[in-house]
């Protein structure tokens, strides 16, 4: 049973849920949006197992009837939906053995459906129905427009909690009918201190901390060694594209190992290059700035930045990011790959 003191940060959030919890005007439609990796799916499954505990506690108790329905995943009102596996499976909700890279790229209207259908039947337990539904951002067109109905008119006290990384790519109708609770990434120096106390030593934490940009879950899962070495391969391929020689004839290979085998891998490649970029103009700008991400490789991130310029690597930062965002339309990844790098060699930005 997740609790919520578990949760790194996060308390502005923790507090509106727990007013709208004791004076039970809770949203039949609420929006989770943040980062990745910042807590939002524990926090939506933390805060429905309290709605349906039979507890009266900050947190749902974990001991009663209901909570261990929860925790088998086995409670007639509480329904977490998200991508299912890409083998056939007569489940709605995708198993929690699967792999990111064994899920479908979308949640499917015939999940939505079922939620539709479940969500009209009188509670069996308890006096309300809880929907999870996580990535929300990853309905289809048609999943969404199915949910659009039950958003606007949902019945009895059921209540859909929707859970999303990049908001925007959510229909209008559906964001407008959902009630938003916003969560951030931590500041450095704090989520640091937070994994000093789960049993990182300071330089760790603070490197952890640093490389996942405030995100405690990115920090606690990264592999550090693996990092590095993906960061120097990366870096070293920006070197040579602006190098006075570029490396153009490379351009291609890098581009593939930059997309990897799947969608995650091209995530991660790109986090990793935004960062990077950022840093490279941050001190092309200001030698010797301290508040660099990867400030073990400032000599190499200034002269990066120098050759760069300023606004070639802000204008980079800005298309890595609208690229990121775009992922969902299952654009080629080999082709964002090589769009960015023929920028960094002085092609049109993508």
């Amino acid at each position: 049973m997740i609790r919520t003191d578990e949760i790194m940060g996060q308390q502005a959030s923790l507090r509106l849920l727990e007013r709208m919890r004791d004076g039970d005007r809770v949203p039949h439609g609420l929006l989770f949006q943040g980062p990745e990796g910042i807590g939002k799916a524990s926090m939506a499954l933390a805060f429905a197992a309290r709605l349906l505990c039979e507890g009266d506690g900050k947190d749902a108790c974990g001991e009663c009837g209901t909570c261990r329905l929860i925790d088998s995943g086995n409670h007639p009102d509480m329904l977490a939906v998200t991508r299912l596996p890409k083998k056939p499976t007569s489940s709605v909700s995708a198993t929690a053995r699967s792999t990111v890279e064994d899920l479908r790229s979308f949640i499917l209207v015939d999940q939505i459906r079922e939620l539709t259908r479940v969500a009209a039947m009188t509670p069996r337990r308890s006096s309300r129905r809880l929907f999870v539904i996580d990535p929300a951002d990853r309905m289809n067109v048609e999943a969404q427009n199915a949910l659009l109905k039950t958003l606007e008119e949902p019945p009895g006290r059921a209540v859909l909690i929707l859970v999303a990384s990049r908001p925007h790519l959510l229909l209008p109708t559906v964001r407008s009918r959902c009630f938003v609770v916003g969560f951030a990434a931590l500041r450095i120096a704090e989520l640091a201190e937070r994994l000093e106390q789960r049993g990182f030593d300071r330089s760790e934490a603070l490197t952890r901390a640093a490389l996942a940009e405030g995100r405690p879950g990115r920090a606690l899962t990264l592999d550090l060694e693996r990092h590095r070495q993906r960061r120097d391969d990366l870096l070293g391929w920006l070197e040579s594209l602006v190098a006075p020689r570029p490396a153009l004839a490379e351009l291609p290979a890098f581009a593939a190992d930059i997309a990897g085998k799947t969608e995650t891998h091209l995530v991660e490649n790109l986090e990793l290059l935004q960062v990077l970029l950022r840093d490279a103009g941050r001190a092309g700008r200001n030698p010797g700035d301290a508040g660099l991400v990867h400030a073990d490789l400032s000599g190499r991130l200034e002269e990066l930045g120098n050759r760069l310029g300023p606004e070639l690597a802000a204008g980079l930062v800005r298309s890595v990011e609208r690229l990121r965002g775009q992922l969902r339309f299952n654009l080629n990844r080999t082709l964002i790959a090589e769009s960015i790098l023929a920028a960094v060699a002085g092609g049109p930005l993508p």
